[in-house]
């Protein structure tokens, strides 16, 4: 059995990073379609806050797919997964930069009409509501998922057992490792040459 194209013996910590990057994608893909279809009243504001998101959500799906199929082949061992998210988050930081050039250039300056003492986020001219505040979080969310992803890159199981697969421990941090001493002590005794 898979799991978005992952091996049934995958990584839990590896299913919950593609559930939470699938997740994001998800929410960038509800935004836009609300964006479409709700009225309101500064429509290609909202559109010009979701341009980052809706580049990133495309690239980090085509990205998602190529890693998943490299696993369900047995071929994701650590420095491809580690190719692909460095990958993605170049991919996504070179997006972000296109999305903000596009909202600048695309988004005509708001009527600014901030009355003294009015609290609030204010952004190119517009007050930011509730649905464009969501819109806010869920790019930082988006991040979150990458810098995630990446951390989680740097701690699979080394290449100790041939291609990683995703099936084994993650690398062993030394939560349950010997002290130093009690290591040391052990590796003498190994030692035919070391003399008491």
């Amino acid at each position: 059995m898979t799991f978005l194209g992952l091996p049934a013996d995958a990584s839990p910590r590896l299913k919950g990073v593609h559930y939470a990057q699938l997740g994001i994608v998800s929410l960038t893909m509800l935004a836009t379609f609300l964006a479409a279809v709700v009225p309101q009243k500064h429509k290609i504001f909202t559109f010009g806050l979701l341009y980052s998101s809706i580049l990133t959500a495309i690239s980090t799906t085509v990205i998602l797919r190529r890693e998943q199929q490299s696993a369900a082949k047995g071929l994701l061992i650590k420095n491809k997964y580690m190719k692909y998210q460095f990958l993605k988050f170049g991919a996504a930081i070179g997006l972000h930069i296109v999305g903000f050039i596009m909202f600048v250039a695309i988004t005509p300056l708001g009527p600014d009409n901030q009355k003294r003492g009015e609290q609030g986020l204010w952004m190119h001219g517009y007050k930011v509501n509730k649905y464009q505040g969501w819109i806010l979080w869920l790019d930082i969310f988006s991040w979150l998922t990458l810098w995630a992803s990446l951390f989680y890159s740097c701690c699979m199981t080394s290449n100790r057992q041939g291609a990683i697969a995703l099936a084994g421990d993650e690398a062993d941090l030394g939560v349950d490792a010997p002290n130093d001493e009690e290591y040391a002590r052990r590796l003498q005794a190994q030692d035919p040459n070391w003399q008491s």
